[in-house]
């Protein structure tokens, strides 16, 4: 804002927040009031003294929308409309919905005090900083009808008050900013726990996105009270903190992994034969598979919080954790696994990579096709198993999941293309063709058996290929 525009700063240790406000509502004053401390910012605009509304910045901003949809108090329909119109600006948002009769004008006024309220009672509690009030007579009114000052103090001390107790209790491991979600392990009913209304309001927002500062806003519940109902579900095990900065490691080295991945698979789809192509499959499926091993070895919620681990432990957890599932896919589909070891925590698969030192032709060919069906079987559980207990069904896990089938689609797309290779191969045989001495060279497909390829890929229920890929293997 204008530097000439200045009326008054200073300190907060000077002139604290509460001194401010009473001072700017005696003299009538409008403008806009900033006050500063560290990343966050205070922003408190006054018309002739009282309160028309309030912002702070350097937090994540309330999606009250999508919060009253978890509350069931909105249908998904309806908040999908009021955001295409309102540009996720929470008070036209709030204003669309009284407009549409979706919520009561009273409602409304009550959520902007509320918010007031909040984010000036956390402001209270701030010793360092700095406070500027800046003249701007152009100030507009908004939604909310004005706010008396000494009104709005009286409930955000009160507010203050109770975050003093909370940590003369000792819970200090919760703060407006922390995040909770259900435990993936959860499987009990809650409504046999007795929980309280409260709780169960609590819990439903407990997603994994929502901080609790803004879950106080969605509930118009004080934040402590709604510390209080966090620890209690923490004691009943049904919840669990979310390490955010852990998560956004966790969420960046999976990404690189899945890049990885498809870098691997892309360098692959240069082979020019059946059997270079299987093995490039293999490749990039036991490399995957791999970087997601190591990737649990940093992230599995049993080796957390535990300080240094040893190497040797977390092989041991690995092999303990994923070489059975390894030795059941071998037994009950795909016995080529038997051939996969766990080494150091890393699936070994040398034995099959190497296959063509030992067997040869269509055998080397049927070796490698129930290969890369076994491990993109166990590739997909490795994942399965890997989410579900890193972040379990949030939306971190299911913003990976998103990624992760994108993968796993052009894996897919590979396979087909052997696939329908493989019902070409038949459809000649069936006709007399030695397809292993006759079948023309990798990339070209004679018109006159076009017709007799895809009559079969109908019949054997395989996808056609696109017209760049049809003559990969024929």
């Amino acid at each position: 804002m204008e530097q000439q525009d200045r009326i008054m700063d200073g300190d907060l240790q000077t002139l604290g927040l509460q001194s401010i406000l009473k001072m700017l509502a005696l003299s009538d004053k409008t403008g806009k009031l900033l006050v500063y401390s560290g990343p966050e910012t205070l922003s408190v605009n006054l018309r002739q003294g009282k309160i028309i509304s309030v912002r702070e910045e350097g937090i994540v901003q309330a999606d009250i929308l999508k919060m009253l949809c978890l509350l069931g108090k909105l249908h998904p329909e309806q908040v999908k409309i009021v955001y295409e119109l309102a540009q996720r600006d929470p008070h036209l948002a709030l204003s669309m919905l009284v407009e549409r009769g979706w919520m009561g004008r009273g409602e409304m006024q009550q959520r902007l005090e509320f918010a007031v309220t909040q984010s000036i009672a956390h402001a209270l509690r701030w010793v360092n900083g700095r406070f500027a009030f800046h003249r701007d007579l152009s100030t507009l009114e908004g939604a909310m009808k004005p706010l008396d000052v000494d009104s709005v103090l009286l409930e955000s001390l009160r507010q203050a008050d109770e975050w003093e107790e909370i940590a003369a209790e000792g819970i200090t491991y919760l703060t407006r900013t922390t995040v909770a979600r259900w435990k993936p392990e959860v499987t009990r009913d809650v409504r046999a726990l007795g929980l309280s209304h409260d709780e169960v309001l609590v819990l439903c927002l407990s997603n994994g996105e929502i901080p609790l500062q803004s879950a106080a806003q969605a509930l118009m519940m004080p934040e402590a009270r709604v510390v209080r109902l966090l620890a209690r579900l923490l004691e009943l095990n049904l919840i669990e903190v979310v390490d955010t900065t852990m998560e956004t490691e966790l969420q960046g080295d999976l990404s690189t992994i899945i890049i990885k991945c498809q870098h691997t698979l892309a360098q692959q789809r240069q082979s020019s034969t059946p059997e270079q192509h299987l093995l490039g499959l293999i490749i990039t499926l036991s490399d995957c598979t791999n970087g997601l091993l190591i990737h649990h070895g940093k992230f599995a919620r049993i080796l957390r919080g535990r300080g240094h681990v040893s190497n040797a432990e977390i092989m041991r957890y690995l092999a303990h954790r994923f070489a059975q599932p390894l030795q059941l896919l071998s037994q009950q589909r795909y016995p080529i696994l038997e051939t996969a070891t766990f080494v150091d925590g890393q699936l070994n698969c040398n034995d099959i990579r190497t296959l063509n030192k030992v067997v040869r032709g269509e055998q080397l060919e049927e070796f490698y096709w129930e290969a890369v069906q076994g491990l993109a079987a166990f590739l997909r559980m490795v994942f399965d198993q890997v989410v579900r207990d890193e972040v379990g069904n949030s939306h971190t896990g299911r913003q990976l999941n998103v990624a992760w089938k994108i993968f796993l689609s052009e894996i897919d797309q590979e396979v087909q293309h052997y696939q329908s290779y493989r019902a070409y191969r038949s459809a000649q045989s069936t006709r007399g063709r030695d397809v292993t001495m006759q079948s023309p060279p990798i990339g070209i497909l004679p018109q006159q058996d076009m017709q007799a390829r895809n009559n079969v890929t109908e019949q054997e229920g395989v996808s056609s290929w696109s017209q760049d890929k049809q003559g990969r293997y024929m």
